[in-house]
């Protein structure tokens, strides 16, 4: 018994000194260190824990997992007993790793929270890993075709508070647009040429401090011989569009034309031997370049244009116009509608989706898929009224799930008036409860103030109430008050009543006493005028 119970005294002994000395460490390490990986990249990810514990003493140990998708949560993904692995969910991709540490493949869904803790001789987390998973779309970064708007996203699997997702370029600036919502962010570098090759990089940063990135190269073919390409332009008095035209060999004769449909003859627009026509233009032919320059863009413009190079489709370009407007409602109302309209719908279906912007962040308030089948391709959102936080818009346009243009609407006017005629914005509060709360704190401000003068006042005057003094009368500034009674009341009430009693008047002037005063108070008379058994005083301070 007695060796039993040294045996169990050391055990205790060596649980104690474990879980002092481990103590510190898991408190300290309970703080989530990040890990970032590629999803569908090649190799694995790990997770690393050392073992620990003390020898001899049986310890158990849970990896529990959280997915930033929200499909899974708090699930237990492996035990561990003793230093033996018991199970481990192998059907969603995990794995035993090194030492206590977990496995797993680049999967986009298998990022997440990850808790490593001990359930055994104690609860206590051991420590967290918040793993994040990045997806480049594509995914391979081919040529891009000349001419051509290249549409690459990177997503995120759960931003981390403080952080921005962004893509930057290397050499110079070239025309791109940039969206970001989802946790994804978008760019389109439009019209690309040779100018635009170099590294992309998609970069994780928190206050200006590079926390991860990844990066691709970009390359762009140097003809474009007959490779059609779609192109989206947004149609305003600000926008232009650039279709290049470019052979690795020498032509004498070049034209652009246009086609609405295919059942319409072609117009010639710019040739070798004319540069210019209305708002399109070309520069001199100079026997392999011959690009086609637009601007503005209307919406009309929408349509098929070629490129020949001596009767030799060069180059085909699709360009589907964009334009948002925004009008008001019904006569009577303060509504609003969001009109985006694109020319035409062409192949593969489009999406158009309304996003209200939160600075660099778009919010998706109504999206629909357009088809060629379809009548008319609008997308319309009605706004009840219009407040202070929806005055910035885009509406973006997808196909094939990339982003291929986006098209700001703004509806500010000058001096911060609205850009829409007869519509008044309104005031600066969202609406009339911060108002009406405003309004209402001030008058309970107000009426605790008099309530609290009005009590101050009271107690002052209670203070000062008129009590009966012994104080002779002809002491200096200290009036007295008193009680007025008739010296005679007692004799004339002995002397009884009649029905005609006379009513007296008597005035009593208090104060210092002055020589010669008519009215002066002697300690033998009063200055009464009798008229009756009853006197009235009225007393004059």
């Amino acid at each position: 018994m007695r060796k039993n119970r040294g045996s169990m005294s050391v055990r205790l002994l060596w649980i104690l000194v474990w879980i002092s000395a481990y103590g510190q460490g898991f408190s300290a390490e309970v703080l989530s260190k990040n890990i970032f990986f590629l999803a569908g990249s090649r190799g694995r990810v790990t997770v690393p824990v050392s073992p620990v514990g003390p020898q001899g003493t049986e310890h158990r140990f849970q990896w529990i997992w959280t997915s930033h998708d929200g499909r899974h949560s708090n699930t237990t993904i492996a035990n561990i007993i003793s230093s033996t692995w018991e199970s481990v969910s192998n059907t969603l991709g995990f794995s035993k790793g090194s030492g206590y540490g977990l496995s797993m493949g680049t999967n986009f869904e298998n990022a997440g929270e990850f808790v490593f803790m001990q359930t055994k001789p104690v609860s206590v987390i051991v420590t967290r890993f918040q793993v994040f998973a990045f997806k480049v779309t594509p995914f391979e970064w081919p040529s891009f075709r000349l001419g051509s708007d290249v549409s690459f996203s990177c997503e995120l699997s759960s931003l981390p508070e403080g952080t921005t997702l962004q893509w930057e370029r290397e050499g110079d600036p070239t025309s791109n647009t940039t969206l970001f919502y989802n946790n994804t962010v978008h760019m389109v570098i439009h019209s690309v040429d040779q100018s635009s090759n170099g590294r992309c990089n998609c970069a994780l940063k928190q206050n200006g401090t590079l926390l991860y990135e990844i990066y691709n190269t970009l390359n762009v073919e140097t003809s474009t011989f007959n490779m059609p390409v779609t192109l989206f332009r947004e149609s305003s008095n600000s926008s232009e569009v650039e279709m290049m035209c470019r052979s690795s060999f020498s032509y004498r004769k070049a034209s652009w034309t246009k086609g609405s449909s295919p059942a319409e003859a072609p117009a010639t627009l710019t040739s070798d031997d004319r540069l210019e026509i209305d708002r399109f233009s070309s520069p001199t032919f100079k026997q392999k370049d011959f690009p086609l320059r637009l601007s503005p863009v209307e919406f009309e413009d929408g349509g098929v244009f070629r490129c020949n190079f001596n009767n030799k489709l060069m180059s085909y370009v699709q360009l589907t116009t964009i334009q948002v407007s925004a009008s008001r409602g019904p006569p009577g109302g303060q509504s609003v509608v969001l009109k985006c309209e694109v020319s035409e719908v062409n192949g593969d279906p489009v999406t158009l989706a309304w996003l209200r912007m939160e600075g660099r962040t778009g919010l998706v308030v109504k999206k629909d898929i357009l088809t060629e089948s379809q009548p008319n391709w609008t997308l319309s959102v009605t706004l009840p009224s219009l407040q202070r936080d929806q005055l910035d818009w885009q509406c973006a346009v997808f196909r094939e799930d990339m982003l291929r243009a986006s098209v700001p609407l703004r509806l500010r006017g000058a001096g911060g008036r609205s850009g829409i005629p007869g519509l008044v914005l309104p005031s600066p509060l969202k609406d009339d409860t911060l108002q009406i709360s405003i309004i209402v704190a001030c008058t309970a401000l107000v009426v605790a103030g008099i309530l609290i003068g009005a009590l101050v006042f009271h107690l002052k005057r209670k203070k000062t109430d008129p009590a009966v003094t012994s104080l002779p009368l002809t002491q200096k500034n200290d009036p007295v008050y008193g009680n007025i009674t008739d010296p005679l009341a007692h004799q004339e009430l002995q002397g009884g009543q009649d029905g005609n009693e006379e009513v007296h008047y008597s005035e009593l002037a208090l104060g210092e006493p002055r020589l010669g005063d008519p009215n002066r108070v002697t300690s033998g008379s009063n200055h009464v005028q009798e008229r009756g058994a009853v006197i009235y005083s009225t007393l004059n301070i």
